[in-house]
Formats: structure tokens, C-alpha cells, sequence
């Protein structure tokens, strides 16, 4: 239930690292990931976590969520999510990679947005998805907003149901942190 919203973080997270001409991206403290699920009458259940990584080869960047610290809110879903929906005992991470060369990095105090196309791997399945971004170059800094809109069984994730209550299988994720660039 919430795996795939992380998923959809992980993506948004990757459009955050900006290319710029030799240094490696990586991800400061301070980024948030969350997702939004819907069920009958109204229901919403959205969850974050704060842990997420970027790597940066030149080639390729790949925003790495950890899974095991999502939370809604609610203990008896959260372990629900984790251990039943996300296996993240299997699969203890969402991923996203996207080639350095299609990201566009803003001139400083500049914004760049668009929408880019990366690979998902979440709950062992790798997908091509399309994400938005915005990234705003605050003096070296990259400040990166992501959205993605998933749905769970793209990636082998039954969807959730408690109690007679099906969640809808579509997440909406978002993805926020900043990345600078570090000496290789």
C-alpha cells in the first residue's frame, strides 16, 4: 500500500540531482517522501519517510529509498504495509534511475522543469515511468520537487485490502530533498 508511494518518491528524488559538468550529486539531510492512497467514502492514507540516498556515476543518477521507515501513522498498518503488501524483507528498497544526460541543471538562482522518463524498481520489478520535477539552483545547491503517479500492481504489489476495504491501486508520491555536488 504505501511501497508503491515510495516507489513514486524514489523517482521524484532522482530528478533532484542535477548534472553538473564533473562532481557527483548527493542527497543533504533534510529530504521527505511521501504517498497518498484512496479507498471507498473518502478514505486517504498518506505516509513519508525521510530516508533517501542518491548515488551519481556520471552516467547514471539512482535515488534509493529505504523502505522499512515508512509510516502512516497507524502501527498495525504500517506493519501490514511493510511485511504483507511491500515485503520489505525481501525488498527493502524502492529505486530510481535516470540517465545524468537527460536532466536539465538550472543556472543559479534559475528553475528548471519538466518531465523526464527513468526506471522504477520496486517490489523486485523494474518499470520505465515518467516523473515531474522542478529543480531550482540555489548557489550550487539543487533544490528538487518530484511527483509520480503509480499503480501498485505494475510492480507485482497486491493490492491492499483490510476488512472488507480495498484500497485503489493508484499512489500518488512526492518527492523533496536538496542535492549538492561533492568531490569525487
Amino acid at each position: 500500500m504505501t511501497l508503491r508511494p515510495l516507489v513514486v518518491t524514489l523517482l521524484s528524488a532522482w530528478i533532484a540531482v542535477p548534472s553538473i559538468a564533473v562532481a557527483a550529486l548527493a542527497a543533504r539531510p533534510g529530504a521527505r517522501v511521501s504517498f497518498s492512497a484512496s479507498g471507498p467514502a473518502g478514505m486517504k492514507i498518506n505516509g513519508t519517510t525521510s530516508d533517501l540516498s542518491t548515488s551519481d556515476d556520471g552516467q547514471t543518477v539512482i535515488v534509493t529509498v529505504p523502505l522499512a521507515h515508512l509510516a502512516t501513522g497507524i502501527e498495525l498498518r504500517d506493519k501490514h504495509m511493510r511485511e504483507k503488501y511491500l515485503e520489505v524483507q525481501t525488498y527493502p528498497t524502492a529505486s530510481l534511475s535516470v540517465p545524468r544526460s537527460a536532466v536539465a541543471f538550472p543556472a543559479v538562482g534559475a528553475t528548471q522543469t519538466a518531465d523526464l522518463h527513468g526506471t522504477v524498481t520496486l517490489h523486485g520489478q523494474t518499470r520505465p515511468l515518467t516523473f515531474h520535477y522542478s529543480a531550482t539552483n540555489d548557489g550550487g545547491v539543487y533544490r528538487v520537487d518530484a511527483t509520480v503517479h503509480i499503480d501498485m500492481r505494475d510492480f507485482g504489489i497486491v493490492v491492499p485490502s483490510y476488512l472488507g476495504i480495498t484500497v485503489k491501486p493508484d499512489v500518488d508520491v512526492e518527492v523533496q530533498f536538496t542535492a549538492a555536488p561533492t568531490a569525487n
